[in-house]
């Protein structure tokens, strides 16, 4: 199957593209820098500016996994490029399906679990694939992102697949919080908090899922062991580097003086996946443990 990513030569493209080659795909990365080096030699790497049907009309699965990082200062103009990065791309990727005569059968975007996320930060209840979405920023740029993907209807009996992404485990990431120092990182939130962990094996495996099997929805792509802030910081104490193994729980009024940008540490619903277990996919790392000790 031909199937054309934008957003391809970041982190989770990147390990995607390989997996979807490995698995007999012809795989387009729509890009605006072609020349990039370190890309698999079997990617096709494609301009934004491109107008070539005879390349591309065969494609039928189009996944959009670009957007602006959302870890970094949240200034008005970082707030104006985060949500742009996400809405007027999905603009571009629609014309630029039609100017390459692309009739996709299915569209894959990448959303996230800030979608569940509010500004009072108290949650008392699990979330799943129906809750309403919270009041935060996040929430905000999550539902605009996937309300824009609506406007690839304009294909007849097209698939579209949200993926409200969790936390991707790393080992960059999980050595930042795990650096041994005199004091053990603070635990953020209160202490029943979830943490929305999610291992890229599941990431990765849940889109070649979904492709294979035809999906449509909205899915939650969070570990199927709920975590809450607590155990994480634990397991990641026990299994992973080894910091100090106690921790502090920081008052929720003392992170809010980040500002909007405290709604990341403070998340806190229950977040179910039990709607991708019901698909039939099976997680490749199923609790916390195993998911540290495999960390890309």
């Amino acid at each position: 199957m031909n199937i054309l990513i934008a957003g391809g030569t970041g982190f989770i493209g990147r390990y995607l593209s390989n997996i979807l080659i490995k698995n007999g795909h012809k795989v387009f990365v729509l890009t605006r820098n072609i020349s990039q080096k370190n890309i698999n030699k079997n990617i096709s790497l494609v301009d934004w500016q491109t107008i070539n049907p005879e390349l591309l009309k065969s494609v039928k699965v189009v996944i959009k996994l670009s957007g602006e990082n959302v870890a970094q200062l949240w200034t008005k103009s970082a707030k104006e490029r985060i949500l742009n990065s996400r809405v007027e791309l999905t603009s571009e990727l629609l014309k630029f399906c039609k100017n390459n005569e692309i009739v996709p059968d299915q569209l894959i975007n990448a959303s996230a679990v800030g979608f569940y996320g509010r500004k009072d930060a108290l949650y008392n209840q699990t979330v799943d694939e129906n809750s309403e979405k919270g009041d935060s920023f996040l929430a905000e740029i999550c539902s605009k992102n996937e309300q824009s993907c609506e406007a690839f209807h304009v294909f007849d009996n097209i698939k579209v697949v949200q993926l409200r992404i969790g936390v991707v485990l790393t080992k960059k990431f999980t050595f930042l919080l795990a650096l041994p120092t005199i004091f053990s990182l603070p635990n953020p939130g209160n202490k029943n908090y979830y943490f929305p962990w999610i291992h890229l094996d599941d990431v990765i495996g849940f889109i070649n899922f979904s492709i294979e099997n035809k999906l449509d929805g909205i899915f939650n792509i969070v570990g199927k062991d709920l975590t809450s802030h607590s155990v994480f910081y634990h397991t990641l104490a026990k299994n992973y580097f080894g910091f100090i193994p106690w921790t502090l729980f920081l008052p929720i009024f003392f992170i809010r003086c980040l500002g909007d940008m405290s709604e990341m540490l403070l998340y806190g619903p229950k977040t179910s996946s039990r709607k991708i277990s019901n698909t039939g996919y099976t997680f490749k790392h199923e609790n916390l443990k195993s998911a540290l000790k495999n960390l890309p």
